[in-house]
Order: structure tokens, then sequence, then C-alpha cells
């Protein structure tokens, strides 16, 4: 069974009804998705704020979604799994971008790793090192630099707070909802027996907003720097 067209404008319009907070948003002149794409207007990337402001509206769409048809718990899970995902993926996009921006070689430098290659023709064949009864090896050492996107989020988040773009409860409930984000791998949550809950989804939309706001006061405080 299929909804007829006009079953579909009625349920698309009670989801637009519930997508915006914003009282004085112009629905005749503006789609819904420019409304979420200006809460990104701080980003100097124009193609990152377009993809932050349409993965943002697609959430709320979701859950928007969610709330017309009014699901029960054993039909909306996925809806409430991909909110903490999206939520933490935006976060993290964010987090990323602005170390990126602002920091990208006092990072790579501060978190680089020191590697070490044995140096298979130091010595002969013949020739060995031991010291206490163990055989040592001469090795070469090379510096590799750190990749922000490879980093764990807990590194970047107190490196975020150090340097004053994230307070600490932000940073600490940004690192709570990637913890919880992970969760959407199945093993992980089966032995955790987790369910996504309601009221995660709803924490994890409440810290996106924060975050956003405190990224952007960073960005507008710091343009002579961009």
């Amino acid at each position: 069974m299929k909804l007829t067209p006009e079953e579909k404008r009625k349920v698309v319009s009670c989801c637009n009804g519930n997508l915006i907070p914003d009282h004085d948003f112009d629905w005749v002149h503006n789609y819904p998705r420019e409304w979420f794409q200006q809460k990104f207007d701080f980003i100097p990337d124009e193609r990152l704020k377009e993809h932050l402001g349409d993965e943002f509206y697609q959430t709320r769409f979701a859950y928007a979604l969610m709330q017309t048809l009014s699901l029960p718990m054993s039909k909306n899970k996925g809806i409430i799994k991909f909110q903490i995902i999206q939520y933490a993926s935006i976060c993290e996009a964010l987090l990323n971008y602005t170390l990126e921006h602002y920091f990208k070689e006092t990072f790579e430098n501060q978190f680089a790793a020191v590697t070490f290659k044995k140096c298979s023709q130091a010595l002969t064949e013949k020739t060995k090192i031991t010291y206490d009864g163990k055989a040592l090896y001469l090795c070469d050492t090379k510096s590799e630099k750190a990749k922000i996107e490879w980093t764990a989020n807990p590194v970047k988040a107190d490196f975020a707070l150090e340097n004053g773009i994230l307070s600490e409860t932000t940073k600490e409930k940004y690192c709570e909802l990637y913890d919880l984000r992970n969760n959407a791998h199945i093993l992980k949550a089966a032995r955790a027996d987790y369910y996504p809950k309601l009221k995660d989804a709803s924490a994890a939309y409440e810290l996106a907003i924060q975050f956003i706001e405190e990224i952007r006061a960073y960005f507008n405080a710091h343009t002579l720097n961009s």
C-alpha cells in the first residue's frame, strides 16, 4: 500500500512544522535546508558548509518524521541510532576542520610518532649485540607527523580544550557522545547490551547546537588568523 500524493504532502508538511525552531523563518522564500546551512556560515569552506548543513537537515528531518508518525520504540531505534551517529559526525567534522584551519602544523608535530626500522646492513651477520641476555638491534628512527583525522577523539578534544576551542563541559560531553556513537558497531552494542534511547538522541542534538556555537565563537574571535 502506498500513500497518496495528498497524504505524502501532509506528512512532509507535518515534518516541516517540527523542523525549524525559528518563528521568524520565511517558509515562502527560503528552503528549510538553507536555514541549517546558515548555522555554519562561519565556515570559510563553502563545500564543507553545504555538506554540514545538509547532514544537519537530513538528521532533523528523520527525527521529525519519527515524531510525525508517532513511531513506537520498537520501530524507531534505527532513527535514534542515526541521530547519535550523525551528531557525533557533525561535531567531529567541525573539530577536525578547526584544528586543520588553525593548528595543523602544531598538532601534527606535537603528536608526531617515532617509528623504528632495523638497519639490516649496519652489522655483519655474525656480529651480535646483547644486553642482559637479550638481543639488541641498530635501528633508524623516523618521525611521522600525526594525522588529525586519524587521531583519537579524546586527544583532539583535550587539545581543543587546552587551546580555548571547546569548554570543559562540551569537551566531556563530546567524548561521551563519541563513545556512544561507537555502539553503531553491533558487536560492541551487543556486548554492552546497549539499545539506542530517545534521551541519547535529544542530548546529542543539544550538544551539537552547543558545539556549533563554541566553534563559531572561536572562528569569530580569531578571524585575523584564518
